[in-house]
């Protein structure tokens, strides 16, 4: 997206642009001195000369003093116009004089807004188109120019500076959304952890609550290893996933899962109590990664959703790969009719529809004829 400029962005000029066109002015009211034979001793063309520099002199200490001494423009432009125009009534040969008003015409060009710039450089403009007519000046015409093509000068050099200001400024905002895009995937990779981690342990401690009330203890001790295990598990994985926040440039990023996984996933809810089975066309390998990890959230976002939305429900999970798409279904009949609350938030689904729209697909959850169903349609 192309840049707007605007004539009213504030330009932060580094030190050294003030401080270096302070040179050239004054090398130029030397020369004029040195012409009119007024270096030394001092005479009024010496005052004179050095009102007219005043302003960019001011410019140049006022990079090195905690407060504010330069002048104001519409006080810069007399101040150099009406000296070197009282000068220029009795020019010399070869004068270097008008130069200041070239200077003046690139200075006002870099500070103000195009109008007003051209505005001030018609300024000496017109005196030197006086001088011309009253034959004061010889050669004024090619000085009108000089001062047109210095106040270009200026208005291209301001115009960089409002690009540069601006492009650091888009940076600095894309810097910043780029930071929060990765606090968000990361948050969405801690829910998705952590949802799927009580899930299963509490599938597993449901087990074994059961398996107590019937007196099977050998099984409540093996659902309690197996949701022991599986806490420990989820906590390495976002202890990895929170690391990813800290400063540490040398630590690597935890393996991300990918389609391959799904199985293992699967299986995971199964050995925990859940009533899931699997089916799957394709190569789960032909998945690229990227896509692999979105499509790996969704299918454990939906059966913990399962889990925790529809106790005793049985799920499939139907997976179809082929050359062009990916089409998901996960379905849940109703289970044994009993619901726990739900939450207001809906973070889940969104950040399945987020998950499907970064794979370029599309997501559908809703309920169905016998409970709920979700289908994802991506490109491979």
């Amino acid at each position: 997206m192309p840049l707007k400029l605007s004539d009213h962005d504030k330009i932060d000029w580094p030190w050294y642009v003030p401080v270096g066109s302070a040179v050239i002015p004054i090398a130029i009211g030397v020369e004029a001195l040195l012409h009119r034979k007024a270096l030394w001793p001092p005479r009024t063309e010496t005052l004179l000369i050095f009102v007219a520099l005043l302003p960019w002199i001011l410019d140049a200490v006022d990079q090195a003093v905690p407060f504010r001494i330069g002048l104001p423009e519409w006080v810069f432009v007399p101040v150099v116009v009406a000296p070197t125009t009282i000068l220029l009534f009795q020019p010399t040969d070869f004068d270097f004089l008008p130069f200041l008003f070239v200077f003046l015409a690139g200075e006002m060009g870099a500070r103000l807004r195009p109008i007003a710039s051209l505005v001030v450089a018609g300024t000496p403009s017109l005196v030197m188109i006086g001088f011309d007519v009253a034959n004061l000046f010889e050669g004024s015409f090619i000085w009108v120019v000089g001062i047109l093509f210095g106040w270009c000068a200026g208005l291209a050099m301001r115009q960089q500076m409002l690009l540069t200001t601006r492009m650091k400024a888009e940076q600095e905002t894309l810097a910043e959304k780029s930071a929060s895009e990765e606090r968000q995937r990361i948050a969405r990779e801690i829910h998705d952890v952590i949802a799927h981690s009580m899930s299963v342990t509490m599938l597993h401690i449901t087990a074994a609550r059961m398996a107590l009330e019937r007196d099977r203890s050998a099984d409540a001790l093996d659902a309690l290893r197996e949701a022991e295990q599986q806490g420990r598990n989820s906590l390495n994985e976002i202890r990895r996933t929170v690391g990813l926040l800290g400063p540490d440039e040398a630590a690597t990023a935890p393996p991300m899962p990918t389609a391959s996984d799904l199985p293992k996933l699967v299986a995971d809810f199964r050995n925990a109590g859940l009533d899931v089975t699997m089916s799957t066309n394709g190569d789960l390998e032909r998945v690229p990664a990227a896509s692999g990890v979105n499509l790996y959230r969704i299918v454990q976002e939906s059966l913990t959703n399962v889990a925790k939305h529809a106790p005793g429900a049985k799920a499939t999970v139907d997976l179809q790969i082929d050359g062009r798409d990916i089409r998901l279904r996960v379905h849940n009949n109703n289970g044994n009719g009993s619901r726990a609350e739900r939450s207001a938030s809906g973070l889940g689904l969104k950040g399945m529809a987020g998950r499907a729209a970064i794979m370029g697909g599309s997501l559908d959850a809703g309920p169905s004829t016998d409970g709920w169903t979700v289908t994802l349609t991506a490109p491979t």
